[in-house]
């Protein structure tokens, strides 16, 4: 059996470089964080956490913590997994290193910005963690050029993980939302042979907005398609989220389930 996933604080010299070289690494080779900020961040406020299988680094994450409104609160800058790691929980126990960090300094919301073309991070954020998504930000970073976001328009969602709710509590503890009454909504974006359909949905107060189940995939093999699914999927949650809307959960099917706050 592996070891188990451990989780620490990292702040040594050596320690910030194995994680800058393995968000790097992540990212396709292009310098996503330097050891000289993470050990900056890590020994004055900030919060960079790792994650280790054994003695081998396998997960690292970085955080800053800021003033808005009067509140304070965590915003989660990155977060990355070893390629050879993905589905094994270390992302889930960085998120929970995370929160308990957090709270042990009496902050009680994080946030963090996520591409929302890309289904298995928004069934992560929403659905396995319990966080909501209330703010649409259209090409946020501008022309990026790792090998996610090269040639694409960085378009993100804003997460606000609301740590001592009942419903990030009930996530955490391994009770995420269920699923049942999504059949109800009206479905605003939706599927029609590969391609996106907007409709109309009138009054109702729960909606669907489907995107591609495997966006980077469509890229690889569709760019045409799947620019056309970026442009309905970035109008359809602009839309929703300025109308009041918020993203509560994400489907295994695929899809946003939105509600009016």
């Amino acid at each position: 059996m592996a070891e188990p996933v451990t989780i620490r604080e990292l702040s040594s010299l050596d320690d910030c470089r194995a994680a800058a070289a393995l968000l790097d690494r992540i990212w396709g080779g292009r310098s996503v964080m330097t050891a000289e900020l993470l050990r900056a961040m890590g020994t004055h406020g900030g919060l960079v956490l790792g994650a280790f299988r054994g003695q081998v680094l396998v997960g690292a994450q970085m955080g800053f913590v800021g003033l808005v409104g009067g509140r304070l609160l965590l915003h989660s800058h990155v977060t990355g997994v070893a390629p050879e790691e993905q589905g094994a929980g270390v992302g889930f126990a960085l998120k929970l290193g995370q929160r308990d960090w957090c709270l042990a300094r009496d902050i009680d919301t994080v946030t963090w910005t996520f591409d929302p073309l890309v289904a298995r991070n928004a069934r992560f954020n929403l659905h396995k963690l319990g966080a909501v998504a209330d703010r649409f930000l259209r090409d946020f970073y501008g022309p990026m050029d790792d090998a996610f976001n090269v040639g694409e328009r960085t378009d993100r969602l804003e997460v606000r993980w609301e740590l001592r709710s009942p419903r990030v509590e009930a996530a955490v503890a391994g009770r995420p939302p269920a699923e049942g009454e999504a059949e109800a909504a009206g479905r605003v974006l939706d599927d029609r042979g590969g391609q996106p359909i907007r409709k109309e949905a009138g009054d109702a107060t729960r909606i669907l907005i489907r995107v591609p189940s495997d966006y980077q995939t469509l890229r690889a093999s569709d760019p045409d398609t799947a620019r056309v699914w970026r442009d309905a999927a970035a109008d359809a949650l602009e839309d929703a989220l300025d109308r009041g809307f918020r993203a509560v959960d994400f489907l295994r099917q695929g899809a946003y389930v939105l509600e009016r706050d």
